[in-house]
């Protein structure tokens, strides 16, 4: 691929990542208008509107007697109340390009605005300047001529943003030209005002003839979305229709910088309306965010603010660390937990029907549990990441000190939160749950970074070091009791409700009995590992000497501390252990090693290495001619104690 194939592709992205921005832009008017719709509407319904028959509604009577107690103000209001829904539907709905167009549209309103407000403002000035007017000199046709020469640059661009062909429907746009045209007539002063309320008496009347022209084509552009959208519902279903409208119409974007925006807003006005400080930062914020979580749909907004928040910070964690993408099930499910979390917990408090102060203290909690659930996943991106460089020797200093410091980080937030949660909050269930998790997020982090320091040591040392594994056993089942008391502590310092009976049983199952069945299976599959590796028999170092042969766990020379499977393979003791804790078969041919005859197989194998000094069939008729230096050689690498039963030396 060369440059200009590249720089296209850089190109086509660029196009596609700006469209897109442009899109989630343009529609977001149309979600805050219908959150403030919905935190404004009211609908009243008379209960004894539904008591009378229908056929009273086709009386004449009963209809006049209903218009005459109408109230008008109402039902206008209410009409504009839900005209504000259409606005906000048609903002979320329409296609791009008819978007763009009814952006260009509200541009030439403003635009008329901006006419009326330079009209006004010339009649504000002929009326406090010299009533008698002479365009005898060109220094008084200065004020008219910039006048006139503003309302046709207006004229000029509204007609471009309109594409309007019409010869007649350009000269339109330039109504607010009549003051100024009047007053150069010699209109007197008094009257200027009545020449301006022509005008913008003619421009609403251009602006409604307008609309009543473009309906038609804004409701056919309607008809063909609910077409293509019953097309999509009858081919994908109703939820696989749905998952594609909330795809290409981006509504996931759409809401989160909708609840960026109140969010940003609430923040302003508190700082720079009310006068706060920045020492008062934490409280501003929980304000903020319980003042911007008003409805179901600002909550919804908010879950999936906070998935995307966390989504990112797990992303760039792994970036950091230096990762292979090899956390996929972390990366994709981490976000979506929080945000789940946070729905089911507010939803559950109702706290979109508390005060502000309450809420602000729920949300509080409720972002304090996904903060740790946050804190965890970064774990589970780090403990394999941070083995992994330990066992790597080809990784550069920068990536160990990245991930060092990002263990580091995931310690101290989580002290710190355990820390702001005590403080701040009064201590029930949830704030035991809370500070439970994070605890254990960091006792797991440290001991994930000790094991790595561990391994770390032992990788650049010259010479293999044989206690490492036990210390890096010992350190796991050290972690795992710290994991079981502070869970234990949470099962038996909380409160017993009938309302938190269902949470604990949850948490003694998932932080309790698991942990604890983790740390009894790796404690029976570090005895079964040493049981297994008890039967097989020590090579001795001149055998060692003599094969020169590599163990195929660590691909190191054997030079002592070796051991032979009964399918005559050699591998490190040490080595060993560690591959006997997981499985209880051979490295190499995968055959077990419990159901092998370990006598047998030396015996086999003892054979085939003395065959070159004397034959089997010697051996088998009790040869006594051999040599005291091949006897010699067979007692050092066979302790014959092992056909005895006796214990194996060691």
């Amino acid at each position: 691929m060369d440059v200009g194939e590249a720089m296209g592709i850089l190109s086509v992205r660029a196009r596609t990542t700006f469209l897109h921005c442009m899109e989630v832009a343009l529609r977001l008017p149309g979600l805050l208008l219908f959150e403030l719709w919905w935190r404004n509407r009211e609908i009243h319904f008379n209960p004894d509107l539904f008591k009378q028959s229908f056929s009273s509604y086709l009386e004449v009577d009963q209809i006049i007697e209903f218009i005459q107690t109408r109230n008008f103000d109402q039902t206008g209001a209410q009409i504009l109340s839900y005209t504000v829904v259409l606005i906000s539907l048609m903002f979320l709905l329409l296609p791009l390009y008819k978007l763009v167009q009814v952006y260009f549209h509200i541009s030439s309103l403003l635009l008329f605005s901006v006419a009326h407000y330079l009209s006004a403002r010339y009649v504000q000035l002929e009326q406090n300047g010299d009533p008698d007017l002479k365009l005898d000199d060109f220094a008084k046709l200065e004020r008219h001529g910039f006048h006139i020469l503003a309302q046709l640059v207006l004229c000029v661009v509204q007609s471009c943003l309109l594409n309007l062909e019409n010869d007649i429907a350009r000269v339109t746009l330039a109504v607010f030209l009549i003051p100024i045209i009047a007053r150069m007539c010699a209109v007197p002063i008094d009257r200027l005002i009545i020449a301006h309320n022509v005008a913008c008496s003619l421009a609403i009347l251009v602006i409604c003839i307008y609309v009543l022209n473009k309906t038609p084509a804004l409701l056919l552009s309607i008809r063909q979305s609910v077409r293509y959208l019953k097309v999509i519902i009858i081919l994908r279903g109703f939820g696989g229709g749905a998952a594609i409208l909330w795809y290409r119409l981006r509504f996931a974007e759409i809401l989160i910088l909708a609840w960026l925006t109140m969010f940003f807003a609430r923040v302003y006005v508190h700082l720079a309306g009310k006068g706060r400080d920045f020492d008062e930062i934490g409280a501003i914020f929980l304000a903020s965010v319980a003042e911007s979580t008003n409805t179901p749909l600002s909550l919804l907004a908010l879950a999936l603010t906070v998935s995307c928040f966390c989504k990112q910070i797990l992303t760039i964690a792994e970036c950091i660390v230096g990762g292979q993408r090899g956390h996929r099930h972390v990366l994709a499910n981490g976000g979506y937990t929080g945000a789940l979390t946070l729905a089911l917990l507010c939803a559950q408090t109702g706290v979109l029907g508390m005060r502000t102060e309450q809420k602000a203290f729920l949300l509080g909690l409720v972002l304090f549990i996904v903060l740790s659930a946050l804190l965890q996943s970064l774990c589970e991106i780090l403990e394999p990441q941070l083995l992994a460089l330990a066992a790597n020797r080809l990784t550069s200093r920068g990536q160990h000190t990245r991930s060092v410091f990002l263990a580091i980080i995931v310690i101290v937030t989580s002290l710190c939160t355990s820390a702001a949660v005590i403080q701040f909050l009064p201590v029930d269930l949830w704030c035991l749950i809370i500070v439970s998790n994070c605890l254990l997020t960091a006792v797991h982090t440290l001991s994930a970074l000790i094991i790595y320091v561990i391994y770390v040591l032992e990788t650049d040392s010259m010479d293999v070091w044989g206690r490492a594994d036990y210390v890096v056993f010992m350190c796991k089942t050290i972690t795992c009791g710290v994991e079981v008391l502070l869970a234990l502590n949470v099962v038996c310092y909380g409160h017993w409700t009938l309302t938190s009976v269902v949470v604990l049983v949850f948490y003694l199952y998932f932080s309790v009995w698991r942990r604890l069945k983790a740390g009894i299976v790796g404690v029976q599959s570090r005895r079964a590992a040493y049981s297994s590796l008890s039967q097989l028999p020590l090579v001795s170092k001149a055998m060692l000497q003599q094969r020169r042969d590599a163990c195929a766990i660590c691909l190191c020379d054997m030079v002592e501390d070796a051991r032979i499977t009964p399918c005559k393979h050699f591998f490190h003791s040490f080595c060993l252990r560690k591959w006997l804790s997981i499985k209880q078969v051979c490295p190499l041919c995968y055959s077990d090693l419990c159901k092998c005859k370990v006598p047998g197989a030396l015996e086999e194998l003892f054979l085939e290495e003395s065959g070159s000094v004397d034959t089997p069939e010697d051996i088998g008729n009790g040869n006594a001619e051999s040599s005291d230096a091949e006897n010699s050689f067979e007692d050092e690498y066979f302790p014959w104690d092992m056909y005895n039963g006796s214990e194996i030396y060691y």
